[in-house]
């Protein structure tokens, strides 16, 4: 019987594969770095050695990339198989790693850090009112974190690096970003994913628990979200407000982008995020908000 593992080129074919890359037919470099995807690390190895005398290190990056992306899928697979555990970044940063393999992971780490480094002593405080309304200012008022109202389609509003970089976000995204603060300083922040929106919530607050990253980081009751929900066309239901995990947060992340990239007729950047969604959750309707 034959095995998977012995379909899997040899050393030889993997650099055979590695100077088709020189053809000049795009579909014959497709099918080629389709190959090498297969081969994984032994491609990788091959691929590095031969960029440093390729006439086409463009295309020698490009399988590269695949590669890593390949990997990344595989990531957040296996990220699925932890729910409801995992920070909350590590699959909107997976996802957006897929659409960017080259994103520096140890500098959106990095970031995240400082934020909670420079919080406020309120923000650690066992009040959780107090805490609450501390981080609200320190994220928006202090740091600039806020929505991005003009631009809402721009897929980089759904790009956890982007949204750093950029201090814009959509609600979302920007409520990672303040989920893996509030994680940091060991504040209970939860992820609430409303229809059409995405707000957060403090359990042990008592006035006003919820918190709209988007919208100043303005704090809200119930109430507030009920009327959120009916400007989007909705009926608030209690399930609305039920916890989200970090897995179907980055599967949301997914469902953004796959519009996002649809209006910017980006077929190759929507097939990205709809692979990285089929990885997240399988067999679900990815257009489903």
């Amino acid at each position: 019987m034959t095995t998977g593992r012995e379909l899997r080129p040899d050393d030889r074919a993997v650099r055979a594969m590695v100077d088709m890359l020189a053809d000049d037919d795009p579909a014959i470099r497709a099918r080629v770095v389709a190959h090498l995807v297969q081969a994984g690390g032994r491609a990788a190895t091959a691929l590095k050695a031969a960029r440093r005398e390729s006439w086409h290190p463009d295309r020698i990056d490009e399988a590269l990339a695949a590669i890593e992306r390949e990997d990344l899928l595989r990531e957040l697979e296996n990220f699925r198989s932890i729910e409801p555990a995992g920070a909350p970044e590590t699959g909107a940063l997976l996802v957006a790693r897929v659409l960017d393999p080259h994103i520096d992971t140890n500098e959106v780490c990095r970031v995240l850090d400082e934020l909670a480094e420079d919080a406020p002593a309120p923000a650690r405080d066992a009040d959780p009112d107090q805490a609450l309304r501390s981080l609200a200012v320190f994220m928006h008022a202090t740091r600039g974190f806020d929505g991005a109202r003009t631009d809402y389609p721009n897929p980089a509003n759904s790009l956890l690096d982007q949204v750093l970089r950029r201090r814009l976000g959509l609600p979302i995204t920007l409520s990672v970003v303040y989920l893996a603060v509030a994680q940091r300083v060991g504040m209970p922040l939860q992820g609430v994913g409303l229809p059409a929106h995405f707000v957060l919530r403090h359990p042990g607050a008592s006035d006003r628990p919820y918190l709209d990253p988007f919208n100043r980081g303005r704090l809200l009751d119930e109430a507030a979200c009920k009327e959120i929900v009916r400007d989007h066309g909705f009926t608030l239901q209690r399930d609305h407000l039920a916890t989200v995990s970090p897995q179907e947060i980055a599967a949301r992340i997914c469902r953004n982008l796959i519009l996002a990239y649809r209006r910017q007729h980006d077929e190759t950047r929507e097939n990205l995020a709809r692979e990285a969604h089929r990885r997240l959750r399988p067999g679900q309707d990815m257009l489903t908000v």
